[in-house]
């Protein structure tokens, strides 16, 4: 029994060879039997070649080549490594019943292979991080769910952070927290980086404004407030009232009216202050209204058109004085019943 020749480069060793320089016939089909007639390996590139015969010692079968992906595994018995194929999911499957057609594309995929990464979280090489990897699987599995990225981030593990910044569906706000409290000086860096790319460039500024605004927002909350109390402590006869709405930039100040119009009920009165306007520039604005049961008035105090979050943080304090005086203004307005 001739073996048959191979080109086998370096960092390659061959576990086993029973692959002949015979073509199957009915004399020589017996030596197309057995699991596996050649299996070659590289630790290095972490690939493994397997060729047999399939079926087994038929004459009609074909030659079928498997690449088998290798995973490291510590022997504590012969601190060694010994190396497990995945051999339920090949990396590449051939089938061919000519032997010289075979020999070429083992000669090329010897040449040409890349290497294996493994991706599993180690603890050592051989020596599996058990809970870690386990998040690892979980993320694989179900995506960037809440639960596990409070399970990546509680972690303050390296990997498991780095693949949350490679995932398709990390948040800007999560890449921003890693940014500061990443596992690792290198983690920071590349949520830097990434928070800085073309994918989240534009993301930076939009939530940079929003948190602006909602900023601005409740400090303005904060100062009509204030008002309120004071004039709840001036004119408490008025019984003054706050209604705030935040999400729409707008808060309404209401108190117990004694004019009247055109009916012989009293007046609704109110001042409300408005923030309006987009990520660029905002406009601010006071008025005051009256309605009666048919018709409503509108009388505008103060308007500031266009200005940004930072102007506007400055005229706070403005702001809050010219709503005290304008509602106070308003209180004692007098105007003609007959209009």
């Amino acid at each position: 029994m001739k073996l048959q020749p191979l080109k086998i480069p370096a960092g390659w060793l061959v576990d086993w060879n029973l692959l002949t320089e015979t073509d199957p016939t009915e004399d020589t089909i017996h030596e197309f039997t057995g699991s596996s007639l050649l299996l070659i390996s590289s630790h290095t590139r972490l690939k493994a070649i397997d060729v047999s015969w399939r079926p087994e010692g038929d004459i009609n079968g074909a030659y079928q080549l498997q690449v088998i992906c290798l995973l490291p595994k510590f022997n504590s018995k012969t601190n060694t490594l010994d190396y497990e194929g995945i051999w339920e999911n090949p990396e590449l499957e051939f089938s061919t019943k000519n032997r010289l057609e075979l020999v070429d594309k083992l000669n090329y995929l010897l040449f040409t292979l890349k290497p294996f990464t493994d991706t599993r979280i180690l603890l050592k090489p051989g020596i599996v991080d058990e809970p870690n990897e386990a998040i690892r699987q979980e993320l694989l599995a179900n995506g960037l769910t809440e639960e596990i990225l409070e399970k990546i981030l509680a972690s303050n593990h390296k990997k498991l952070q780095e693949l949350i910044l490679d995932h398709e569906a990390v948040s800007y706000a999560e890449v921003e927290k890693l940014s500061q409290n990443g596992a690792t000086k290198g983690v920071k860096n590349k949520a830097k980086q990434l928070l800085n790319s073309k994918r989240f460039r534009n993301l930076k500024s939009e939530t940079s404004s929003e948190f602006e605004k909602a900023k601005l927002i409740s400090a303005i909350t904060n100062k009509m407030e204030a008002v309120l109390t004071e004039l709840q402590q001036l004119k408490p006869e008025k019984e003054f009232t706050l209604t705030t709405y935040e999400p729409n930039g707008y808060w309404s100040f209401h108190w117990k009216s004694t004019k009247l119009w055109k009916t012989e009920h009293f007046l609704k009165e109110w001042f409300a202050v408005s923030l309006y306007g987009d990520s660029d520039a905002f406009s601010l604005s006071g008025h005051h209204s009256i309605k009666d049961i048919f018709e409503q008035l509108e009388d505008r105090h103060f308007l500031y058109k266009e200005k940004s979050t930072e102007t506007l943080f400055k005229m706070i304090d403005v702001i809050e004085k010219q709503t005290k005086e304008a509602i106070l203004k308003a209180i004692d307005q007098q105007f003609d019943p007959s209009f």
